[in-house]
């Protein structure tokens, strides 16, 4: 009887412990918190099998080392192609004409402001700033390559990951795309 009460005693005073342990979620979802928005501009389709080509932007004056620059280009140019893949659509090789064009660019808000992505872009998802944090945006368009028409545009602004590992950086530009560019398939 006394082993139960002690049992009983001891379970107790954990469960009432570990209510008391406060975590600090807040900050974590601050940083992994993911603004999206998107608009069709025009209603033209593209069926499976399609093809487009890759046409990045770059900002003029960036506060990102130019190896930084290419290296996040790069990951993300890799995985908008392999998304576009998945969904039914074919890169255009050298000698094919593509049907679309899929335009796209990263940057910091230090270097590229919701203002002047308003102005040029058209549309913003306006995450908040927040000071322990630099906000990015990385900004899609699909463009008609006969009559260069701009279809669709999409804009994801998160919070860079200066400590991610490249698994991990890789990992979030999947959801980054993916995401975004999920709302141009369900309109497609």
């Amino acid at each position: 009887m006394n082993k139960i009460t002690n049992l009983i005693t001891v379970i107790l005073t954990a469960l009432t412990l570990s209510a008391c342990v406060q975590i600090p979620v807040e900050a974590n979802r601050k940083a992994n918190q993911l603004a999206i928005s998107s608009v069709r501009d025009v209603p033209t389709s593209y069926s499976q099998g399609s093809l487009f080509s890759l046409s990045p932007k770059y900002v003029k004056e960036t506060s990102l080392k130019a190896k930084q620059t290419q290296q996040v280009y790069s990951l993300y140019a890799n995985t908008i192609v392999s998304d576009l893949q998945k969904n039914g659509f074919k890169t255009a090789l050298i000698d094919q004409q593509a049907d679309f064009y899929v335009g796209f660019g990263i940057a910091l808000s230090n270097d590229l402001s919701d203002d002047k992505i308003s102005d040029k872009f058209g549309i913003t998802p306006g995450l908040p700033e927040h000071s322990d944090l630099k906000k990015g945006s990385f900004l899609v368009y699909i463009e008609d390559a006969v009559t260069g028409q701009r279809v669709w545009r999409g804009i994801a602004q998160g919070f860079a990951h200066e400590t991610l590992t490249t698994e991990q950086r890789q990992q979030r530009t999947v959801v980054i795309v993916a995401s975004v560019m999920k709302q141009f398939y369900q309109s497609n």
